[in-house]
């Protein structure tokens, strides 16, 4: 299980340098590729909107994405009753 527990420390890691990279790029408003965005957000923009997990990505032109946090208001709730 030791192979587990390296593999979970990865995971960890890689978890951080993704939030790292999205605190970045949304307080740097650095712009994005469509396959950066999909990478960082866990999903492929169909749209020219992502919400997903709080956070927003809209396309500014092709392959050019920017990321912010989502508006709360605007934001739909994903629970269900």
């Amino acid at each position: 299980w030791s192979n587990e527990i390296n593999r979970d420390k990865s995971d960890l890691l890689s978890l951080k340098q993704r939030l790292e990279i999205i605190g970045m790029a949304i307080e740097t408003g650095a712009p994005l590729t469509t396959g950066e965005v999909a990478q960082l957000l866990g999903a492929k923009p169909g749209s020219s909107k992502l919400e997903r997990g709080g956070l927003l990505a809209r396309r500014i032109s092709r392959n050019v994405w920017k990321l912010s946090k989502a508006d709360d208001q605007s934001s739909t709730s994903y629970w269900r009753n």
